[in-house]
């Protein structure tokens, strides 16, 4: 990694909802409550909460993909720009686009060469595909239009040739992240990610999915999703 990072805190000063379209062609809304989440290097943390809880956020907020309005975010202890953000913040998955007025897809084969050219962490193409484990012929294909699995671990691999350090995933639920895990073995890429600094964020929706993979555990507690409906007057009242 080229970039010095200790740690990364995100303050969330107020509530509010967050329009999310996610790596799957997903639309919905995420909410966050006032907190304050900490992130230090060479750590994998497991995020959890329910769908629209909170989770989805954090990995937006922490790579760019959502602006921040009553949020800030700390670098080091230092308060950081959208620029900041978005030189270290990778969101995996994300679909890529060319710059210009008419923006296409890029090809998986188009950003790496991209990042190569910007970062020179690579000499060729051929060295990131043996070790990120791609398929050759799979490169010729955008993020959006490759089987799920190669779809992984290709975003990791541009996000590790561009320098990245904080590796943030979208939100999935149990069946969802068990797939995504497994039948990409995305996760063997973790271990040389946070060797080198990186921090990587799971959101998902149980701690057991992280279970032997992250080595913290955050718990967002958010009053909108705690509530029971056998505890209120009005159910004790109207249930017999």
């Amino acid at each position: 990694m080229v970039a010095d990072l200790e740690k990364i805190k995100l303050v969330i000063e107020s509530d509010r909802f967050i329009e999310v379209v996610n790596p799957f062609g997903e639309k919905s809304k995420d909410y966050i409550c006032k907190n304050t989440f900490i992130f230090e290097k060479r750590m994998i943390y497991g995020v959890i909460c329910e769908h629209g809880g909170g989770g989805e956020s954090i990995s937006r907020l922490l790579t760019n993909e959502t602006s921040l309005k009553q949020e800030k975010i700390y670098i080091d202890d230092v308060e950081s720009k959208a620029s900041d953000i978005e030189k270290l913040g990778w969101y995996v998955g994300k679909t890529l686009y060319s710059r210009g007025v008419i923006k296409r897809e890029l090809s998986s084969e188009q950003a790496l060469a991209c990042a190569i050219k910007k970062h020179h962490r690579y000499n060729n193409i051929a060295d990131i595909v043996k070790e990120f484990h791609l398929t050759p012929g799979k490169l010729g294909y955008g993020l959006s239009r490759n089987c799920e699995w190669e779809m992984w671990r290709a975003s990791m691999a541009i996000g590790y040739a561009n320098n990245k350090m904080i590796y943030c995933f979208p939100w999935m639920d149990s069946l969802c992240f068990y797939d995504c895990m497994y039948n990409s073995s995305v996760f063997r890429f973790f271990k040389k990610l946070t060797g080198e600094g990186a921090i990587i964020i799971l959101p998902t929706s149980r701690k057991e999915n992280v279970s032997g993979l992250a080595d913290s555990v955050i718990q967002i507690h958010s009053p909108r999703f705690e509530r029971s409906i056998s505890e209120s007057p009005y159910f004790k009242e109207h249930f017999r």
